[in-house]
């Protein structure tokens, strides 16, 4: 292999961590992250901000962790003409990269959706994203075989390499649906990823991705009847392309989640659960790999959700996993158009 670059880009590639195909969705409370469909749906305010932090397969201050932070908002409008239909428009920022390698990765997104009140607290939605990513390497933070001599590291001597360019900026656009309770708490939902098909190489190449797939829902196994209590089911499946050599790559995840309420009058729920999550390798079209557990503490205005990533198959770290954080807080009015506030 002709460099630690080669050999990252590879790695990337098929643990599904690429550039575009944000990863901070252990929670589901991030919905527009994989679905604009769901743009300004988690929340009974008018206006929604979140936070997400994640160091995944390692800790959060180690070189060898890959780790970003996003922050997402949105904000809900009420139809004149219907009592409960609504439209929504949201905008995220995503930042992730490597340290030790040197990759990384800036995301703008604007997203718009229209949501259909159907009756009884059920929506269908419709919402679509546009924005774009810069993808680039720093390769002073690179070791490339050209700069061993003798098997010492020099890193005045050239890399060897004959780069095109060290970062790449294309449009990203996606659109995609979603019907949902939110009171009653399920949810279905499909989204299709960048549909234009954007260059990705710093190469002279014209590697492109292809059509990404993502499906998810989520159930109510049982509930109270006051909704004091409830045992949900959530899953994901998402496709790295549906066409093309990416089209084997793919991961799902699922699992099971207890929600009680706590605190009284505070109107506090604590939720506590797990996924487990599976996904192709390069050698295997199937591989359980992680188990993810989750907590959530929230309230109608206010969410925080704290989940890990254990690593079933163990990887290349003494102790690998993925600590994913997320804070959510809506605040202004709730409106007539008002989402009830489910997970």
């Amino acid at each position: 292999m002709r460099s630690l670059f080669t050999l990252a880009i590879w790695l990337l590639a098929i643990a599904g961590i690429s550039a575009q195909d944000f990863h901070f969705v252990n929670s589901f409370q991030a919905q527009q992250l994989i679905n604009p469909a769901a743009t300004g749906a988690s929340s009974i305010n008018r206006t929604q901000i979140a936070t997400l932090y994640r160091g995944q397969w390692d800790n959060a201050i180690s070189e060898h962790s890959y780790q970003g932070a996003a922050v997402l908002a949105d904000m809900r409008f009420c139809l004149q003409r219907s009592r409960k239909s609504f439209y929504a428009l949201g905008i995220g920022i995503q930042h992730d990269f490597s340290p030790l390698g040197g990759l990384y990765n800036s995301i703008g997104m604007f997203n718009a959706a229209y949501h259909q009140h159907l009756g009884n607290e059920v929506f269908a939605a419709v919402g679509a994203s546009l924005g774009g990513f810069v993808f680039g390497i720093q390769p002073g933070n690179l070791k490339f075989d050209a700069q061993f001599q003798q098997g010492y590291f020099d890193s005045g001597r050239s890399n060897g390499e004959d780069f095109l360019r060290q970062a790449i900026a294309q449009p990203d656009m996606g659109a995609g649906g979603v019907v949902y309770n939110n009171l009653e708490g399920w949810s279905a939902g499909i989204s299709w990823r960048h549909i234009n098909k954007p260059l990705y190489s710093l190469l002279e190449d014209d590697n492109r991705l292809g059509i990404g797939l993502v499906v998810h829902g989520s159930y109510a196994l049982w509930k109270t009847n006051s909704r004091s209590r409830m045992v949900q089911i959530r899953a994901l499946y998402r496709r790295q392309s549906m066409t093309g050599s990416n089209s084997m790559q793919w991961q799902a995840m699922s699992g099971g989640f207890f929600q009680a309420a706590i605190g009284g009058a505070m109107g506090m729920r604590l939720s506590l659960g797990a996924y487990l999550r599976a996904g192709s390798t390069p050698l295997n079209s199937f591989m359980l790999n992680t188990l993810v557990p989750v907590v959530q503490l929230s309230r109608d205005n206010f969410s925080v959700v704290m989940s890990y990533d254990t690593d079933i198959a163990r990887t290349r770290s003494r102790f690998p996993g993925g600590l994913e954080l997320m804070l959510a807080y809506g605040f202004g009015k709730t409106d007539r158009c008002v989402v009830c506030s489910g997970f």
